[in-house]
């Protein structure tokens, strides 16, 4: 199904066909857009709230933060929206939606990329490959979520685009490396995709490499500025993350699952197209091997470290829907040479018309079969209930369980108020026991599964779904009594978090 020579001028009903895609993309993107729910701790804790507190001057410090773990590119780029924000409507949580719409915008540079590279074959595939991209439920669920993979699978996807096309020119591959020198600081663990991507598009071409380099070399720059600029040794989080990740075994105490863990992932949520997808991304043809390659060995990478989670891998998911997208852009053409006869503009039309209805169906299947975007994003209950809280001027100090502080920060409350954290466990197959006293006194807004035993002086405000249980809010009248024990910093200080 060719349908034209690369990068020629686009006929306006091209034109228009792009805009309809990619307002679907956008359309999808802001009937899911949530500034409270989440998928992952990291969006709040080592992102969103890291970035408040460049912002503001204030906010809590996690472990990885503490000890200069991570790179500090996401907040910086996060501040400036935030700060943005905060300016424009103080006292609101403005702030927190700008910065979530400015990084999913930033996301969708996955669409023009899948574009790209699909073009490489003809427009049809490029855009076959691009509708993917817009619609697939995951595309949609990470596009928001303030997360490091999502962010570093877009830079690298239009870094691949870019060298991937043989008549990509000198700054074309400056670029090429700065985008894929961003994606690497933003997320490590995807060197080794940039280096097998590398390798197998630029092969032996000295003149190439040089320029891919100069624009990798203007990354690290950036990143030992970025360094800088939070106090630390530029690049000194590299040898600080593996030692204590690797060394130390620290990202285990999150969980550990087995080398072939990715597999069984990859089928449930491919499911039942996981075999479709593989074959289809070999059919893209042997130009695209580079980008196949890398996506394996970014699967065998992740798959040799004992911690697993489904986000790590998906630069690699993304690339092979892209490719699987080309790949079956092709089967039309293909049919009709095996017919020896020439596809028509309506097969032509009729043809793609099936592929897009095939992706929509594809990612409407998986989301069924993993329960999809609700599933998926959990917790916006808390922050709902905290700023119910907040929103009572009388509130002084809100109290959570301890183990339910991944869903709410500081940075998610329209009005400051210290947040205390409880001892104890907060499930409900446990049964209800008493607070501590400075827990109780420090806060007269307290978010839990049940009232306080013993303290008939809270009364229940509202409740919501959270997990699966019911979490409800309770005030009392009085103030609060200062409790520096169970302060959230201190908190995650005393259990070593």
């Amino acid at each position: 199904m060719g349908d034209g020579r690369a990068h020629a001028p686009l006929p306006g009903a091209w034109k228009a066909a792009i805009v309809a895609a990619v307002a679907v993309a956008i359309a999808l993107r802001l009937y899911w857009f949530s500034i409270y729910d989440i998928l992952h701790a990291d969006e709040l804790m080592q992102y969103l709230e890291q970035g408040n507190r460049l912002a503001t001057g204030h906010g809590v410090v996690p472990w990885e933060s503490r000890f200069g773990l991570r790179n500090q590119l996401i907040p910086q780029l996060l501040a400036g929206p935030l700060a943005l924000g905060h300016w424009l409507a103080p006292g609101t949580l403005a702030a927190v939606r700008m910065t979530r719409l400015f990084f999913a915008a930033l996301t969708l540079l996955a669409l023009p990329a899948a574009w790209r590279i699909g073009e490489l074959t003809g427009r049809i595939h490029a855009f076959v490959a691009m509708f993917a991209v817009a619609v697939w439920w995951e595309s949609v669920l990470y596009s928001d979520l303030l997360l490091s993979e999502s962010f570093a699978a877009a830079l690298l996807l239009c870094a691949a685009a870019l060298m991937l096309d043989p008549a990509t020119g000198r700054r074309g591959l400056v670029l090429a490396g700065l985008l894929m020198g961003l994606g690497v600081l933003v997320r490590l663990q995807f060197g080794a995709f940039a280096l097998v991507l590398a390798a197998g598009a630029l092969g032996s071409d000295r003149k190439r490499w040089v320029a891919l380099l100069i624009g990798s070399a203007i990354a690290a720059a950036i990143g030992a500025a970025s360094d800088l600029a939070a106090g630390l040794t530029p690049f000194s989080w590299v040898w600080t993350n593996v030692a204590m990740n690797i060394g130390e075994g620290r990202a285990s105490r999150f969980g550990t699952a087995g080398p072939v863990a990715y597999l069984a992932l990859l089928r449930e949520h491919l499911w039942p197209i996981m075999a479709l997808v593989f074959v289809s991304a070999l059919l893209a043809g042997t130009r695209y091997r580079p980008l196949f390659y890398a996506a394996l060995v970014n699967i065998a990478v992740h798959s040799a470290i004992a911690h697993k989670e489904y986000r790590f891998i998906w630069l690699s998911v993304l690339s092979l829907l892209v490719l699987a997208a080309i790949g079956t852009a092709r089967l039309p053409g293909w049919l009709a040479e095996r017919r020896g006869k020439p596809l028509t503009p309506a097969g032509v039309a009729l043809g793609t018309a099936v592929l897009l209805a095939a992706w929509t169906g594809a990612s409407a299947w998986s989301a069924h079969a993993t329960g999809g975007i609700p599933f998926a994003r959990v917790g916006g209950t808390m922050p709902r209930l905290a700023n119910r809280a907040v929103a009572d001027p009388r509130v002084c100090g809100i109290g959570i369980a301890f183990d339910n502080k991944a869903h709410l920060v500081p940075a998610l409350l329209a009005r400051p108020v210290p947040i205390l954290l409880g001892p104890q466990s907060d499930r409900p197959e446990k049964p209800r026991q008493p607070q501590p006293t400075d827990f109780t006194a420090g806060a007269n807004a307290l978010i839990l599964l049940s009232a306080p035993p013993g303290h008939p002086e809270y009364r229940k405000r509202a409740c919501g779904d959270f997990l699966n249980a019911r979490l409800c809010l309770y005030v009392r009248s009085g103030g609060c009594a200062p409790a520096p024990e169970r302060t959230y910093q201190r908190m995650l200080e005393k259990n070593d978090l």
